[in-house]
């Protein structure tokens, strides 16, 4: 329990890392690949890890056993009709790409998730969606229309991927849970996850994905959001709570090496 606390202290920045133990520098031959932001989290929660008595990468990655989950890479998040891009959705899609493309080679189902919601005279299934948003953003993603459909840029493969929908910002928790069936049908226990908005769809999904006692791997650089801040908090409470955060390079090293880390350093 002391650790717990102790460990709340540091996630809200009211105990400064270095009262704990001083943070290592990880270096690894794949530090240029990494992201400042999971470049400074790792040495910042280093030593909580250490006090947690465990490593920072908690899980090996069995192409066998995991799935790579896509979430709402669609026209509506990723090209609005109104308000600002996400940040880095350039970025992430080139990631989100070339990961796919490896799971594909090593036998990884590719699932995309697509957020609708089915309209009709009766009302919608969005349930409490439409008291945070516009009712005419709502309507992109009405019966499977445009704004639910794949991002252009995204290398979807209608031949191998397989695609399920969602109503809910978790996909675990849609009705009904199209990922959750899929994943049982392919029987598969580990989620390589990427997508957006990091800090609403996706952390939804992990956290829902942990508590069923599915293994995540986060991909670090295949996640983006409208705000830094909101980004940086999403990735530090999944690296303590909810599972592991990579990038994409790291997870198709792992992926190709049969879920071998490399890099010893990482465990830090």
């Amino acid at each position: 329990m002391e650790t717990f606390y102790r460990l709340s202290l540091i996630f809200q920045g009211i105990v400064p890392l270095s009262g704990l133990c001083a943070a290592a520098a990880i270096t690894t031959s794949s530090d240029r690949k990494v992201p400042p932001i999971l470049k400074d989290l790792r040495k910042e929660l280093s030593p909580a890890f250490k006090e947690m008595g465990r490593p920072m990468h908690l899980f090996h990655l069995d192409p066998s056993k995991a799935a790579f989950v896509i979430i709402d890479m669609q026209n509506f998040s990723c090209t609005p009709s109104r308000g600002a891009a996400m940040t880095d959705i350039g970025k992430i899609t080139s990631g989100i790409n070339r990961l796919a493309g490896c799971c594909r080679s090593v036998n990884v189902p590719v699932i995309w998730v697509r957020h609708n919601v089915t309209a009709g005279s009766a009302g919608n299934d969005s349930g409490l969606y439409a008291a945070f948003h516009e009712e005419t953003r709502l309507k992109e993603l009405y019966n499977k229309g445009k704004g639910t459909e794949i991002f252009p840029l995204m290398h979807f493969d209608p031949s191998a991927d397989h695609v399920v929908f969602k109503n809910r910002y978790s996909a675990f928790l849609s009705d009904p849970p199209e990922l959750r069936h899929k994943l049982e049908q392919l029987k598969r226990t580990q989620l390589i996850v990427a997508g957006i908005a990091a800090n609403v769809c996706v952390e939804s999904a992990i956290r829902d994905a942990m508590q069923l006692d599915y293994e995540v791997a986060l991909a670090a650089d295949g996640v983006a959001t409208f705000d830094q801040a909101l980004l940086k908090s999403m990735l530090k409470n999944t690296m303590l709570f909810f599972g592991d955060v990579l990038t994409t390079h790291e997870i198709i090293d792992r992926l190709k090496t049969g879920g071998v880390d490399r890099s010893r350093s990482l465990r830090r």
